[in-house]
């Protein structure tokens, strides 16, 4: 017979290892990014960010040839990828650092439009460790 604190403790580990892997499903490696780190990664006027869902934390962000995102805790500054297309003005669609490419799919839906700014329905697509992760949310561009 199962003892009920056993039961418990089970049951516990099953309810967070099911919501880590739903949260790594549902963002990738990506961790949320802040002005901060794009700052220090030289970052400034025009680009676009991405995010999953509305106001929601930025998990890639990409200004002129510099993209950033943030995985395991350490900020990583990207570069865009031979053959990469332009996505936006001053951005691309495809981005590379040692171990990660995000590939950002645009359709061009627009969702809303400011005076400087554009949202569009976006993914990214997201390959880490051997991995590949398509992400669905929101692209915002403008200045």
């Amino acid at each position: 017979m199962v003892r009920m604190d056993t039961l418990s403790a089970i049951v516990a580990c099953l309810v967070m290892a099911s919501g880590t892997y739903a949260a790594e499903e549902r963002r990738g490696p990506l961790e949320a990014t802040t002005m901060r780190d794009w700052l220090r990664a030289g970052m400034d006027g025009t680009g676009c960010y991405w995010s999953a869902r509305r106001d929601g934390p930025v998990l890639f962000a990409a200004n002129g040839r510099t993209g950033i995102t943030k995985v395991a805790g350490r900020v990583i500054v990207l570069e865009p990828a031979p053959g990469a297309r332009e996505l936006f003005p001053f951005t691309h669609d495809e981005w590379r650092a040692p171990g990660l490419r995000i590939r950002v799919l645009d359709t061009a839906v627009v969702r809303s439009s400011g005076y400087e700014t554009v949202t569009t329905d976006a993914a990214l697509r997201v390959r880490s460790r051997g991995r590949t992760f398509e992400l669905n949310g929101s692209m915002v561009c403008g200045s």
